[in-house]
């Protein structure tokens, strides 16, 4: 008998090349044990989802997230990056005004909205975690599958400044404890050093850890690379020892074709945050170049202050038509749009084998999509299938009824089963209204 039966399903997934077709999965512990077409039914598992009329999927990984922004929606509308940089370091962006349980509520409110709309594994990119364990909990306690990057420096406005050894070991060592992946954030390019970048690879090396960093993100921060350092960021990076296939380049937007055929050739990956870079005018990066030269790309969302959504379906639609803009209008497939969300998601951490398709074996990190409402319809699964279409062009997370992440059921019916989300929004509220009186 299994743990968790989802019946009558549409199911899509990359291994199949998102072809669908009307089946069955099996849940046993954390992985799946059976995905195919036969008839499963509320006998053959302790749980059972009945499926009819929703389409399921590998869950979505968001590769890039600043979770304790949370509560800042709408605080940077009409502003840039550049901007914000001066506007917001006043108060040091909010962070003596943010006590560390305002943090934890903060990160959680972004969690479970990430979850509720069918994120199953994010990475909480460039925090502190100087005063506990309060964003490993945080994921522990929603469910979601996590990634936390350590920024190695006590202080974006003060880089010589690292974090000591044993701090960082203890931050490995409390990310193991929670089952969570642990990385390491680095140096933007403005801040970039001879001095400062040695340092940075001296602690890379001695960890056996993913590391990330803002890469190529503004104009302003690119010229800083070449001015101050005599090469572009992948150049310096690349000098430096720092572009490995442990590296996760977010943005990405400013990079030549010399760049990506290095980018490609280290085995780095890229998050593109599309949404976020047309909100704050970043730029648009070379994302065909990218996927053509091999590079796996995957999507992220930024925080909440640049983005003001957690909803990878959002991204999905974004990164495909701003695309068909620039570069044609059969520039990306709504597959390759898929891949990016999912298993491309899972090639960040070299995890998928392990996750990112629905595959007999792997980690059971599955989403199901409402496909009866209007804008879902009419819903093809035929020959001339268009179901792929629907949830990159049609679907949002808003479509999400159910939620599985290793192998635990997290949402059913759109209800979040781990955590009291009334709760925390009642928080997120006061601590909102105390900051932007």
């Amino acid at each position: 008998m299994f743990d968790i039966v989802i019946a009558d399903a549409v199911i899509i997934s990359g291994n199949d090349h998102y072809r669908p077709f009307i089946g069955s999965i099996g849940i046993s512990q954390e992985r799946i044990e059976y995905a195919g077409t036969k008839r499963l039914t509320a006998s053959d598992g302790r749980s059972f989802l009945n499926a009819s009329g929703r389409i399921a999927m590998p869950g979505l990984v968001n590769g890039h997230c600043h979770g304790e922004m949370g509560f800042a929606k709408g605080a940077a509308d009409n502003t840039t990056l550049w901007e914000q940089m001066h506007k917001f370091a006043e108060n040091d962006w909010f962070y003596g005004e943010l006590s560390e349980e305002d943090r934890f509520y903060t990160r959680q409110f972004t969690y479970a909205e990430a979850v509720l709309s069918g994120t199953t594994m994010l990475m909480e990119n460039m925090y502190w975690s100087l005063n506990g364990e309060l964003s490993q909990k945080a994921f522990h306690e929603i469910g979601l599958r996590g990634v936390l990057a350590e920024d190695v420096r006590y202080d974006f406005y003060q880089s010589d400044n690292f974090l000591s050894k044993e701090m960082l070991d203890a931050f490995i060592d409390s990310c193991k404890k929670y089952k969570l992946i642990p990385a390491l954030g680095t140096l933007p390019e403005e801040e970039f050093t001879e001095k400062r970048l040695l340092e940075v690879r001296k602690i890379i090396e001695k960890r056996d850890a993913f590391f990330s960093s803002h890469l190529a993100e503004t104009t302003w921060r690119h010229q800083s690379a070449v001015e101050n350092m005599g090469g572009t960021p992948v150049q310096v990076l690349e000098k430096f020892g720092l572009l490995t296939d442990r590296y996760i380049g977010s943005h990405g937007v400013y990079l030549d074709d010399e760049d990506i055929a290095v980018y490609a050739k280290s085995g780095a990956k890229i998050v593109n945050t599309p949404i976020c870079e047309m909100k704050i005018g970043d730029g648009l990066a070379p994302i065909p170049k990218l996927v053509r030269a091999g590079v796996p790309v995957a999507l992220g969302t930024d925080g909440g202050m640049w983005n003001n959504s957690n909803d990878i379906f959002r991204e999905m639609k974004c990164m495909s038509v701003i695309h068909n803009l620039q570069s044609g209008v059969r520039t990306f497939t709504p597959e390759a749009i898929l891949d990016m969300a999912t298993v491309n998601g899972a090639k960040l951490f070299n995890m998928e084998q392990e996750m990112g398709t629905i595959e007999e074996g792997k980690l059971a990190d599955i989403i199901l999509l409402d496909c009866t409402s209007p804008h879902m319809n009419p819903l093809r699964t035929g020959k001339n299938s268009n179901v792929s279409s629907a949830v990159v062009y049609c679907a949002t997370g808003a479509d999400v009824t159910d939620v599985i992440i290793n192998g635990k059921e997290i949402v059913r019916d759109r209800e979040l089963l781990t955590i009291n989300i009334y709760k925390i929004q009642e928080k997120i509220q006061e601590i909102a209204e105390r900051i932007f009186q």
